[in-house]
């Protein structure tokens, strides 16, 4: 009897030494982006490989102080830029935890190396339909090195660059991306931004890249604003960006604000979140929820979080 408890007290011991090494080797590998938990929780089979089961699902993948958003519709999908270059690993893998295989279109929104710098590592790993780019001033040039990288490595996957224009549709299996940004000409290349509006059936959403306050004022005189439920706030909540008649003129729902922990530029700006708190709008934030998934029936909108 004796013998027997000193057997089950040690396979107890056994079992949780496992277990803390699992969950040890886990983080490990997470942490250097080997497998990441999404993919570990999909091949130990704890969540089909697609875990949104909506018809149109936008993922707002966190990558620190940048910028990365996967739409996922019906068959079509599309990613909209990819943060720093070191955040590429972290976003092909999120991508394949959703059983993605190939993309339909990229919107690198400008060149700047939080929202572009991990489009490289992306379309090494999947095949791509089209990168669609902004047009972009002469006057830019240090700032379009990276820009330049990554047009030879379309070039070098066969990938062709479509620069955007206002009204520019792409049909999505069950949903519409627009463009509707930039209108102008602008010195600022955050004002460059390409910004498009996802439609599916009731439900808008609009992605602003680091659109400012000078674009949003072309965007709200052209007259191709309207509400929308959930807004991606521009330029990761800075106070140069959202600006209040730009807010009250698109009224949404929810916004999601895209920004690093702790970053240096202080982003969201109190004055930004003073205004999206005047108007009663719920705001997720990927430094405080990590990844955002936003569900999309046609109708209603539903959040989940990894």
């Amino acid at each position: 009897m004796y013998k027997k408890e000193k057997i089950k007290k040690l396979l107890r011991k056994i079992s949780v030494v496992s277990v803390l090494f699992i969950l040890l080797l886990m983080a490990v590998f997470d942490t250097f982006g080997i497998l990441t938990y999404e993919r570990i929780a999909v091949f130990l089979k704890l969540r089909d490989s697609a875990f949104s089961s909506a018809e149109v699902s936008v993922h707002f993948i966190d990558v620190g102080q940048g910028d990365s958003t996967l739409i996922i519709s019906g068959a079509n999908t599309v990613l909209i830029d990819a943060g720093e270059k070191e955040y590429g690993d972290k976003v092909a893998s999120y991508l394949k935890s959703q059983g993605i295989e190939q993309i339909d279109y990229i919107i690198a929104t400008h060149p700047h190396s939080d929202h572009i710098g991990g489009i490289e590592n992306v379309i090494e790993n999947f095949s791509t339909g089209g990168i669609i780019v902004p047009h972009l001033p002469d006057t830019a040039n240090d700032d379009l090195y990276l820009y330049r990288c990554l047009a030879d490595s379309a070039e070098k996957n066969e990938i062709p660059l479509i620069e955007a224009f206002s009204g520019m549709e792409l049909s999505l299996d069950c949903s519409v991306l627009r463009i509707i940004a930039p209108l102008g000409e602008y010195e600022n290349l955050n004002s460059c931004s390409v910004v498009s509006e996802l439609v599916h059936g009731e439900n808008i959403f609009l992605f602003t890249g680091d659109a400012e306050a000078e674009s949003e004022a072309d965007m709200l005189r052209g007259g191709v604003l309207e509400d929308v439920d959930v807004l991606k706030a521009g330029h990761h909540g800075s106070s140069t960006s959202t600006c209040g008649e730009f807010l009250e003129i698109i009224k949404p729902e929810f916004t999601v604000i895209s920004c690093g922990a702790g970053n240096s530029y202080n982003h969201p700006s109190e004055s930004v979140m003073r205004s999206l708190g005047s108007l009663g709008v719920q705001i997720f934030r990927t430094d405080l929820q990590g990844n955002i998934i936003a569900e999309s029936d046609g109708k209603k909108i539903s959040f989940n979080f990894s």
